[in-house]
């Protein structure tokens, strides 16, 4: 739904520099905190359908009703999608005298655990709606909402995430309409969310699946991950009454790219899908869904299930795309390479052996030839390919597959292949002067870490990869050597960044041992010439010095 204000009234984004420093404050949190009780033990990203992209506030029993039969009907439940998740409109913001939320039974007959009955009677899981604030999104945006106040939670957490248990709903997603316009501090408030789910868990035994609906303003990558099962990394895909439009997709997928933060069970979600609104050709629909499976992305559909196209119906159900999407490894696809602007390569890795995803992705307005080198994948030897949409075994290939990529679209592919024992021209980048290690200090994964000199000790943190596309990359290709801010001034902070193919991200090897930034043409370069464990790396202005030369891995 239009959780989210339009474009112009949409809260300003924090720069990217402060969410480095946001990041390392926050105590890298993104990959290192427990999930607490209140995240539901699941493995996969959720596949289900929402009702706010074609429905948004005008549902009642009949409405989910219908769309729940016909999840079952045309096969999505077959194919994985379980979830019916009632948005927005649900509830009118009375409560009584004890503060119980009251609703409107001409509307829900037998209230909200009669229509999270029926879901459960045709074997799909009950999804509800909250917002974090005291009031919610169709009192600050009543545009496309039933206006009413007092559609949030804030100050009944305990009281109303209890109430959704005890109705039986097995979904609950909490959007920030209040919360960013009431001044709340959304780590704090969703973490209170988090405990209030844990123990309504604790009293019901039934665990809900957490959505946190932040829009990534306040950077949920660096701490939701410890609370809840999915959170938001940006605006909506759509706002109401628009039609769907490729430049949101691809804006929604750039602004999910948080790898560091993703494992099974926690995922960065990019909203919910639009395939099959009026507006999307099928090209479309398919380039949408390999977004989002290369991006091991949650899957819920925002269109009506009870009216779609045989052509939506098979995109959506497409067991390959989906298998890409729900592999049990919880990885997120990386840019890997982009020989030319806007032709780019996403790979992610699948469980079993030398086994790939890959999206070759079209950016430009004209059709152009994609290559994906096997080097870039972390294979060897000669791969399989095999052509998702199409259904089709492309061949075996020796060291790389080049194909053409229509305009604006994607092919999605799997690649099978040999795995080396450390990815392609992986291993430790020495300093000569110190002989020590190019290191990720504490083995972080977080946006911004400094990179320093440490003792050779052969972890990851420590073993870096030399790519087609001219990136040291670690971590198997998920973190990339960043100069800070794209810094091109001496001084300038040398770090790990989500591998994103721009030119503060590419190096060149050079013949006399000395690593420079292609963007600014400055020097790799041990900071004040230091040799001890913790010294920082910085870029400087070349000068032939033994702090500036370093042994890497041949490519």
């Amino acid at each position: 739904m239009p959780h989210t204000p339009s474009p112009a009234a949409r809260p300003p984004r924090t720069a990217v520099v402060c969410a480095a420093i946001i990041a390392l404050l926050a105590g890298f949190v993104a990959v290192a905190a427990p999930a607490t009780a209140a995240a539901a033990p699941i493995t996969k990203p959720p596949m289900g359908w929402n009702s706010w992209n074609s429905f948004a506030g005008a549902i009642d029993h009949t409405v989910i009703e219908q769309q729940a039969d016909a999840l079952v009907s045309s096969g999505m439940k077959d194919a994985g999608y379980e979830y019916v998740n009632i948005d927005d409109g649900w509830w009118t913001g009375a409560r009584d005298a004890g503060g119980n939320m009251v609703v409107d039974t001409a509307k829900w007959p037998g209230g909200m655990a009669a229509i999270a009955a029926y879901i459960h009677g045709k074997g799909l899981k009950a999804g509800i709606y909250t917002d974090a604030g005291r009031n919610g999104c169709g009192y600050y945006y009543p545009t496309g909402h039933p206006a009413y106040p007092g559609t949030g939670a804030e100050g009944h957490y305990d009281q109303d995430f209890l109430q959704f248990s005890r109705w039986g709903f097995d979904y609950v997603k909490v959007d920030w309409c209040g919360g960013s316009k009431e001044g709340l501090d959304a780590r704090t408030a969703y973490t209170a969310i988090s405990d209030a789910i844990s123990r309504a868990t604790a009293q019901t035994g039934r665990p809900m699946t957490f959505s946190v609906c932040e829009w990534g303003s306040q950077q949920p990558w660096n701490w939701a991950p410890g609370i809840a099962n999915l959170w938001r990394t940006s605006g909506d895909i759509i706002y109401w009454g628009e039609r769907p439009q490729m430049s949101r997709v691809l804006a929604n997928f750039d602004a999910a790219q948080h790898p560091g933060a993703q494992s099974p069970g926690h995922y960065n979600d990019p909203d919910m899908l639009v395939v099959g609104l009026s507006g999307f050709s099928d090209a479309q629909n398919r380039t949408h869904l390999s977004l989002w499976a290369i991006s091991g992305a949650p899957l819920i559909a925002g269109n009506k299930p009870s009216d779609m196209t045989a052509a939506t119906r098979a995109a959506l159900t497409n067991r390959e795309m989906i298998a890409v999407d729900q592999d049990p490894l919880g990885r997120q696809g990386t840019k890997v390479a982009e020989d030319a602007t806007g032709l780019q390569v996403y790979q992610k890795p699948l469980s079993g052996t030398g086994r790939r995803a890959v999206v070759l992705l079209n950016r430009t307005g004209s059709a152009a030839t994609i290559t994906a080198r096997w080097s870039s994948l972390g294979l060897s030897g000669p791969a399989a390919v095999r052509d998702v949409w199409a259904g089709a075994d492309r061949g075996s290939f020796a060291s790389a597959y080049s194909t053409s990529v229509p305009a604006g679209e994607a092919v999605l592919l799997t690649v099978t292949g040999t795995d080396g024992s450390t990815p392609p021209g992986g291993g430790a980048i020495t300093g000569k002067q110190s002989g020590r290690c190019l290191d990720v200090p504490g083995g972080t994964t977080a946006n911004g870490t400094q990179v320093q000199l440490q003792d050779c000790q052969g972890s990851p943190g420590q073993t870096w990869t030399r790519t087609a596309s001219r990136q040291l990359s670690v971590y198997g290709g998920t973190k990339c050597l960043d100069a800070s801010g794209q810094g091109t001034a001496n001084g300038t902070p040398v770090v790990i960044w989500d591998c994103n193919g721009q030119a503060n991200q590419q190096w060149s090897v050079n013949a006399n041992g000395t690593i420079t930034g292609v963007q600014s043409n400055l020097c790799l370069d041990a900071s004040g010439q230091g040799t001890a464990n913790g010294t920082k790396v910085i870029l400087w202005t070349c000068n032939g010095q033994a702090n500036q030369q370093w042994s890497v891995p041949t490519a």
